[in-house]
């Protein structure tokens, strides 16, 4: 993946995933309401250093310099409060951490498990697919491993994948 923010690689990242995806109108509103936020945002009274952006019309990152200042929990609520509004606003849900997204030219599909499974039984994915990895902590990880093949996901082991022969 290529670098999105000009912050430190140990910049903290908070992920959010959208259960759909978002039109040009719709990503031009997101972004300008995290811009604003971003500039805006505090803790304990201190400017923090941070950037987002939405990725693939889909998935929120929020980045932060912690090395200029730390953000404490009221800071940290102030950005799920925003996540919150905008999913709201925009009829959708952040917060199901259970959906996969899957790669294919430059567009995410969402799967459950169980839809993933008859994906990959059915050949419309494989163990090579890219799926968006929730799970990096920083900019440098999202930067190296914001992508990852199937087959090292971590839902990886719960999956059948086909035998090769």
């Amino acid at each position: 993946m290529e670098q999105i923010f000009n912050l430190p690689a140990e910049s903290k990242i908070w992920l959010y995933a959208a259960d759909r995806s978002f039109s040009q109108e719709e990503m031009e509103a997101i972004q300008q309401k995290l811009n604003g936020f971003t500039k805006a945002w505090t803790s304990h009274d201190m400017p923090l250093q941070a950037m987002s952006s939405v990725l693939h019309h889909r998935i929120i990152v929020i980045a932060l310099n912690e090395a200029y200042n730390a953000v404490g929990g009221c800071g940290i609520d102030k950005s799920v409060k925003l996540i919150k509004e905008l999913g709201d606003a925009l009829h959708c849900n952040f917060f199901n951490r259970l959906q996969v997204l899957v790669l294919a030219n430059e567009e995410l599909t969402a799967y459950s498990k169980e839809t993933l499974q008859n994906a990959l039984d059915q050949g419309t994915i494989n163990e090579d697919s890219l799926v968006f990895n929730p799970m990096v902590q920083n900019l440098g990880e999202l930067n190296q491993h914001g992508f990852v093949k199937l087959r090292a996901f971590w839902m990886a082991p719960q999956l059948k994948f086909a035998v090769h022969s």
